[in-house]
């Protein structure tokens, strides 16, 4: 069916039963014609309505200048009648991957041709990153290779998220900072024109597989060498696929050494630096893709640490609000205040500290965040030696017990045999070497006095039970050290 369109330029048909190769992740490119005659006409998934009517400036910023590597655009825009943006460039005779998918590994002396006029167009368009260079955008034109699609991934990120970019590229091509939404640079590319060098010589881009292996290879894995290059390709191609941007070359770098390799034999000593230079970029590689490894390891702790934390907090000012809601005496000094008064009790507790994780080489225990809670309360003092006040406290920790898969929320006091009377049970910080040797089965100046117990969940109930309990005790005057360590059961019921 033949659909008009109106751009900036002009007036466009297309057939949208007529499509020049598979839909791709940012849009479909149908056979189409206008005044000049036959054109390939993109028109991309992302609406005008989800884009909130941007302009497509992209196609500006192509169609004015003079382009010897990147497909020209002949018109761009949002249709005047339709909610869709179309690009229309001239039809070109084929893409690297159909030529890929004919004709499989490729000699060197093509591939150095094709990979040097990718390079030119990356470097023609300094100022725009394309953000989702592949074989399928890399189109025989005019006798060379030139690229397609330049700054239509810029355009869906400006427009809407990096989380939308991200479904929208090729697992295959993305470099490590897209999978973690960062951001995009030069270097991105680079890493995207390792692949498609990767896939001329092998037949396959570095990382095939399930999408969980494939993202898992880009962010973690090190490419295999590859029996079809020499050792200054290999150590070319390792570089460029290094997982931090900063350690990949410049595209003027990578156009040397590809202008300059040879397929056949070596002079020895060249061959031999070159061997040598492998090792080192493959060692800088696993370098680069550990440390990448343990940031995002950190940063998923980092962020379990803080929803576990705001689950903390919500449990506790759960509490309080029941303390309020309780007693008109009860007062808090502001709603959300980590404290609240009756009488001569004062419970309040702590904002949870994230400490990203603390591994504790006796017990086992792994934290990711920690608070405490303290309950304070005047007191009548019976014989000259009693203070005038009694603290009790404990600690709360999001932790994993060994042998446990599961993080939770959990409760634990502690004594020690030395320890202040009138401070006791009390809390301890997992940073607090005594916090481990407690929970382990070592001797140690502290031992628990209660717990470990959870506090979350099905069991959140019994921890505000606990607590409402010792508050009510410790404003009626009632509360005082337990007479024994550990204290007995009764010291926390009602």
């Amino acid at each position: 069916m033949e659909i008009e369109i109106r751009l900036t330029d002009g007036v466009w048909t297309y057939d949208d039963s007529d499509s020049l190769g598979p839909p791709g992740g940012f849009g479909q490119v149908f056979r189409g014609s206008g005044e000049c005659g036959p054109v390939a006409v993109k028109r991309l998934k992302l609406t005008a309505g989800a884009a909130t009517h941007r302009e497509l400036t992209l196609g500006a910023t192509l169609s004015s200048r003079q382009l010897t590597n990147v497909v020209p655009v002949l018109d761009y825009g949002q249709d005047a009648q339709s909610d869709r943006y179309f690009l229309v460039m001239p039809i070109c005779d084929r893409s690297l991957d159909q030529h890929l998918t004919d004709r499989g590994m490729l000699e060197w002396s093509e591939i150095s041709n094709i990979t040097a006029d990718i390079i030119d167009g990356l470097m023609e368009v300094g100022d725009i990153v394309h953000r989702d260079l592949k074989p399928a955008n890399i189109l025989w034109h005019d006798g060379r290779w030139k690229i397609a699609d330049f700054g239509i991934a810029k355009f869906v990120e400006n427009s809407t998220s990096l989380e939308t970019l991200k479904t929208s590229l090729t697992p295959q091509y993305a470099a490590p900072e897209q999978w973690l939404l960062k951001r995009s640079t030069a270097a991105t590319d680079v890493y995207a024109l390792a692949c498609i060098v990767h896939e001329m010589i092998v037949g396959n881009p570095p990382f095939v597989g399930d999408i969980d292996f494939i993202r898992d290879g880009h962010l973690n894995g090190l490419p295999e060498t590859m029996p079809g290059a020499n050792a200054r390709i290999n150590g070319l191609i390792h570089s460029m696929l290094r997982k931090a941007q900063n350690g990949r070359p410049s595209l003027q770098r990578c156009k040397d050494v590809i202008a300059s390799a040879q397929a056949g034999a070596e002079i020895t000593t060249k061959n031999i630096l070159a061997e040598a230079g492998l090792q080192v970029v493959t060692k800088q590689a696993e370098d680069d893709a550990k440390r990448l490894e343990e940031e995002a390891l950190i940063l998923s702790i980092r962020q379990q640490g803080d929803e576990a934390a705001d689950d903390l907090l919500q449990i506790l000012n759960r509490m309080f609000n029941t303390i309020t809601d309780s007693s008109e005496a009860a007062k808090r000094p502001y709603p959300t205040a980590p404290s609240v008064c009756l009488g001569p009790a004062e419970l309040s507790f702590e904002v949870p500290n994230n400490p990203s994780r603390i591994e504790m080489e006796r017990s086992g225990w792994t934290v990711y965040a920690f608070s405490q809670i303290k309950l304070r309360c005047d007191i009548e003092r019976v014989s000259h030696a009693d203070e005038s006040d009694y603290t009790i406290s404990a600690s709360l920790v999001y932790a994993k017990r060994p042998n446990e898969s599961d993080f939770r929320w959990f409760e634990i006091s502690f004594w020690a045999m030395n320890g202040n009377f009138w401070k006791q049970p009390v809390w301890l910080s997992p940073n607090d070497r005594n916090f481990d040797a407690a929970l382990s089965t070592t001797m140690g100046l502290f031992s628990m006095a209660f717990g470990p117990h959870s506090i979350d969940a099905e069991d959140e109930q019994s921890f505000h039970d606990r607590w409402i309990g010792l508050f009510a005790k410790g404003a009626s005057g009632k509360l005082r050290p337990p007479n024994q360590m550990p204290p007995p059961s009764t010291f926390y019921s009602n």
